[in-house]
């Protein structure tokens, strides 16, 4: 104990979620299989009193330990917990499980360093909430400017999360936290600072921002300090000195990081909304073409976008525009609203219908497909007749609270809408309320045409919500979308999907200057001498084609190099569909290992263009070529690279860009290759929503900004790229190995490796951002050797520094273990198992090296030193398959040992409220001769009253141990009269020495604490 994550942050977000209702309960004396079931880390008490308060019967014991018996084995099922969470939301064999309407019939309670065992494996997250005795939510707290960062603690999750072992704890597991209590440095592409959140996954976990946007109502949910209850913590994780410092007044603060996050998402009420509301199962065909299965959470914006929704219609609004960015989810924002707006209907005694209104087929198609993916049913209206029908239908009425169903949607195409399309009265009492999205609503719906009035009469009663990404705004006639719809209910701007990592920033590539010329001269040839005057003419040109085509194809192989990426797709934005069909013809004739497709609205059948989009998404299809279709609604993260030959208009223009601007593996922008000078047009649309923004919420500055990556900042970071690769030898990569060799600073490694990396995502504008030596001297391919050389340097030196084994005792080589990757020269690709096994097992006995508390003890120290012996001066990179499985061998027996002596200081700890100061007071006692007693019972119960004893003069003197003197002195006589009453009859020597360990333990934690 006494790490400054639990000092700084892990306690105090237990505090302060006594502040928010939960009872904290302490883990000393509790034993697993008894007071909680070791298979789902379900706590029994509570679970047995909250079902029986909730559902107003009485449960016995025996029915209790029954139901988590059915639970264990649904948890066990490979779905991600989706047959736990339908039980959550409907209970079991009658019973429900959490009340979901009311807060205050649940039972909340949170725990530190709760065990998630199987078998040989475990972790322990920092904090544990409960719900009913039930472990729905954990929190990873880590120490502000902690190495890595949050990414690291990212990292061990997907690690122990593909690990089956952990996959009941996978499945009850609805959210997790995590936090370094830093806030955001919306700078970072990843995850380094800040405070996150995330549903459970088999591996790869899916990190958001939260930003809260209700801070009144959070205020709301904190209750008064509990001194009692804060003493009473840090008693039990045995840091009763920390109560009252400045350190921890600081952090129990409601407003830290960390503590915002805790407020925001595990207040209860905030939770059960989030239960109830705000997670889904969605199937996805992953890039590979395989089916998997996902768990989505609420993104924070779809959260507040409800909660305004709700706001609007309580205040009799029927009507209004949620604007939120493209790539930012509206399409699940209106599933998740489909849940809740039954329920707010359903409170009001009226029944719900859902309508999804596109405008095009290929729409219809898509949304379908993703509200069927969220398990939603869905009715796609074939024709007029088919929605008339549909219209005159009751409404939803499976809404009741226990149900898991979702309401079906029909996805309807406005064009379905006509005359005979009104709804009908009932004779009945069942009211019905009919909702419309209105998907991408800045097109077709304008003030007196016959789509709009249409989607009006169909039923003037009905709730209408505009989606859109990009409002018309100034527009003639009275035809901008908060005129047509309603004003703005909530906004989600470019900037903000950007910060949270939803949406990419984009680059603009101008043409290459030497291209521009060369085109200057064949339209002026083709003008001159073949006499073609008219611009499409000229565009269509062999003449014309065939350079541009040679352009782009060598931009994006290029691309791919550059981006180390061979996935990457690409969009040809043609002048004209003319031109299209004559940039597709020369893409056919050219000898590359690529795969091209044209897509027009009078190209091949409906069913053929949607093959091409499924191709293109699973990675078989290289480039679209198109004119208008595709540059909205299509969403594709792989695609990257954007080759705009035409200008395009307004939001239109907006529209077309952000089919590049989704997440991919990890990429920093989407990339658009600008051959028609869409600068001013861009310039121009940008400006008009500032001017909407700032007219609807003042200064908009700091709320929108620009889509593309700032020339500056990129012209900064050239600079900087070039400053840091200036001292090496960039053009031979033998120097430049031998120069990378000599370094040892971690530091001056990660700069060089940030610069290489930026610099391969730049390198297209570098030119024209006059680094002519960093584009003409510095090629891709060298690029990427010398990146390869870096991180194997980096590699190396994480090794010999988990080598060296310093400061076990901190975990601090825990971070060097999820580094340590090492390629090796002589094994073969059949011997790679064997090469895995090795690593794995190195990495599990550092591991358990690393979770030693008494790096003094000399049977821990001879470990050490034999680990040191076997493998500091060896060569790992060189060592052949039969080395490793002597050493594997060697690796096991050590990591037994190691293993054993952990297990023994746990078990000694546990005896002192898992206290490890006094473990190892309690161990010295017994070693050092001549021993104050033989009895290891005897010493045990003098050293308990000396603990109890000592943590009170702290508890109630927070300067006492700013007194070094008086603190021993405290001590000692402690130690003495301790002795006393125990019937031991120690000498002063023995008595000086137990109470200087003593002492030296807790001015050693202080130390560490500070």
């Amino acid at each position: 104990m006494g790490r400054p994550e639990d000092s700084y942050v892990k306690l105090p977000a237990i505090a302060h979620a006594a502040r928010l209702g939960y009872m904290y309960v302490s883990l000393h004396g509790l034993e697993p299989g008894i007071d909680y079931d070791r298979d789902t880390n379900i706590f029994h008490t509570p679970f047995r009193e909250a079902i029986e308060h909730i559902n107003h019967t009485t449960v016995s014991d025996q029915k209790a330990a029954y139901l988590i018996q059915q639970l264990k084995t649904t948890l066990s099922a490979e779905d991600l917990g989706r047959a736990f969470f339908r039980c959550l939301k409907t209970g079991i064999e009658g019973l429900q499980l959490i009340d979901l309407e009311d807060p205050a019939n649940n039972i909340y309670q949170v725990v530190t360093e709760l065990p998630y065992e199987n078998g040989e494996d475990s972790f322990r997250p920092d904090i544990t909430f409960l719900v009913n005795g039930m472990p729905l939510a954990f929190m990873e707290a880590k120490r502000q400017n902690n190495r890595e960062g949050i990414i690291a603690e990212r990292d061990r999750m997907h690690a122990r999360f593909r690990n089956p072992a952990f996959r009941r704890f996978v499945n009850i597991t609805q959210l997790m936290l995590f936090s370094n209590d830093q806030e955001y440095d919306d700078a970072d592409r990843k995850p380094i600072q800040g405070s996150y959140y995330a549903a459970s996954a088999y591996g790869s976990v899916q990190f958001n921002h939260f930003r809260e946007q209700r801070e009144e109502e959070c205020a709301g949910y904190v209750r008064p300090r509990d001194e009692k209850a804060e003493r009473a913590i840090l008693k039990d994780n045995n840091l009763p000195q920390l109560w009252g410092s400045a350190e921890w007044e600081s952090s129990v603060l409601p407003d830290t990081p960390a503590n915002r996050i805790v407020t925001s998402l595990l207040a209860p009420k905030r939770l059960l909304f989030v239960l109830r509301y705000g997670i889904c199962y969605v199937e996805k065909t992953n890039e590979h073409g395989i089916k998997e299965l996902q768990k989505h959470v609420m993104r924070y914006p779809q959260l507040f976008a409800t909660l305004a929704v709700r706001d609007t219609l309580d205040k009799d609004t029927r009507n209004g525009v949620i604007w939120h960015t493209q790539g930012s989810g509206k399409t699940a924002l209106a599933f998740f609203l489909t849940r809740y707006l039954r329920d707010y209907y359903r409170r009001r005694n009226r029944a719900t219908r859902f309508f999804f209104i596109v405008d095009r087929l290929s729409l219809a198609t898509q949304a379908k497909e993703e509200f069927e993916a969220r398990g939603a049913k869905v009715k796609l209206v074939s024709d007029r007749g088919d929605f008339a029908r549909t219209l005159k239908e009751p409404g939803d009425v499976t809404g009741i609270v226990s149900t898991d169903d979702t309401p079906t949607i029909c996805v309807v195409n406005i064009q379905k809408f006509d005359d005979t399309a009104q709804t009908e009265s009932y004779d009945y009492d069942l009211d019905v309320q009919r909702i419309y999205f209105i998907d991408e609503a800045h097109r077709d719906y304008k003030r007196g045409k016959s789509f709009l009035t249409r989607l009006v009469t169909s039923d003037r009663e009905a709730v209408r919500l505009a989606l859109t990404g990009t409002p018309l705004v100034n527009t003639k006639g009275g035809n901008d979308t908060k005129q047509v719809f309603g004003n703005y209910i909530h906004t989600y701007f470019y900037n903000q999907s950007i910060a949270d990592g939803y949406t990419l920033r984009l680059l603009r590539e101008d043409v290459r200057t030497e291209f521009r010329i060369k085109m200057q001269e064949v339209m002026r040839d083709l003008k001159e001498v073949d006499r073609l005057f008219k611009v499409d003419d000229v565009l269509v040109h062999k003449a014309y084609v065939e350079p541009l085509v040679d352009y782009i194809v060598n931009d994006y192989l290029q691309s791919q190099v550059a981006l180390g990426d061979e996935s990457i797709g690409a969009m040809i934005v043609a002048h004209s569909s003319r031109q299209a069909r004559a940039i597709y013809a020369e893409l056919q004739k050219l000898d590359h290992d690529f795969a091209s497709a044209l897509v027009l609205h009078d190209e091949g059948t409906k069913q053929e263009r949607e093959d091409i989009q499924d191709d293109f998404k699973a990675g078989r299809i290289d480039f679209l070529v198109v004119y208008n279709m595709l540059l909205t609604g299509f969403d594709a993260p792989r695609l990257k690279k954007l080759y705009l030959c035409r200008t395009i208009k307004a939001h239109n223009l907006l529209q077309a860009l952000t089919r590049v601007n989704r997440p991919y593996h990890d990429m920093a922008f989407g990339y658009v290759v600008d051959f028609a000078d869409i600068t001013e047009e861009y310039d121009k649309t940008n400006r008009a929503y500032l001017r909407e923004l700032t007219e609807e919420y003042g200064n908009a500055i700091k709320n929108y900004s620009s889509l593309f990556e700032s020339p500056d900042e990129v012209e900064r970071d050239l600079a900087r790229i070039h400053d840091v690769l200036f001292p090496y030898t960039t053009d031979n990569v033998v120097d430049f190995q031998n120069e990378v060799s000599t370094i040892n600073d971690r530091a001056e490694l990660y700069e060089l490796r940030a610069a290489l990396t930026r610099y391969r995502e730049l390198r297209n504008v570098a030119e024209m951002m006059g680094y002519e030596d960093l584009y003409e001297k510095f090629d891709l391919n060298r690029a990427r050797e010398l990146l390869h050389e870096v991180e194997n340097r980096i590699s190396l030196i994480n090794y010999k520094e988990a080598m060296k084994l310093q400061d076990m005792s901190t975990g601090a080589v825990n971070i060097m273990l999820d580094q340590m990757e090492f390629h090796f020269k002589n094994v073969g690709e059949s011997e790679l198992a064997v090469a895995d096994e090795f690593q794995d097992n190195l990495r599990s006995t550092y591991a358990a090296a690393a979770a030693n508390r008494d790096p003094h003890d000399p049977e821990y120290v001879n470990l050490l030193e034999a680990l040191k012996k076997k493998f500091q001066k060896m060569d790992i990179e060189e060592m052949t398959t039969d080395e490793m499985v002597t050493k594997i061998s060697d690796l096991k027996t050590l990591r037994k040992k190691l293993d054993e002596l952990n297990r023994r200081d746990e078990q000694l700890a546990k005896k002192y409220g898992g206290d490890t100061k006094f473990m190892r007071v309690h161990k010295k006692a017994m070693r050092t001769p001549p021993p104050l007693t033989t009895s290891p019972g005897k010493l045990f119960g003098m050293l308990a009253r000396v603990k109890g004893s000592v943590d009170d003069e702290v508890m109630h003197n927070e300067h006492v141990l700013d007194n070094e003197s008086f603190f021993r002195k405290t001590v000692r006589r402690l130690v003495l009269v301790s002795c006393d009453t125990t019937g031991l009859k120690p000498t002063m020597d023995q008595i000086n020495r137990v109470a200087d360990d003593v002492s030296h333990e807790y001015f050693d934690e202080r130390r560490k604490v500070s």
